[in-house]
């Protein structure tokens, strides 16, 4: 299984307009084959700070994830949402590890 994991900022006065952006392509990418899990959660001490959780199956649904049309429109969306910042983590995990 793979874990990605990250941050991003978004310029404060464009909140409200990530906020449905994000939840389209979040709903969108839960419905790809290979997703387990996708979400964005918004920090409750930094509203301008959007946490980043994912995982996959495998290499080859998040390959298919990153070229699919609703990824392109949310990659060109938030551009003018003063989206930055942006750190994202992969990491490799057995299925069955609880920690």
């Amino acid at each position: 299984m793979l874990v990605v994991m990250g941050t991003f900022r978004v310029a404060e006065e464009h909140i409200a307009a990530l906020l449905p952006l994000a939840r389209t392509v979040a709903e969108a990418t839960r419905a790809e084959a290979g997703c387990i899990q996708y979400s964005y959660a918004q920090d409750i001490d930094d509203p301008a700070l959007f946490h980043v959780a994912e995982r996959w199956t495998d290499r080859a649904a998040l390959a298919a994830h990153a070229k699919s049309a609703h990824m392109a429109e949310w990659v060109a969306a938030r551009a003018g949402l003063g989206f930055h910042d942006r750190v994202i983590r992969l990491y490799e995990t057995d299925e069955g590890v609880a920690i």
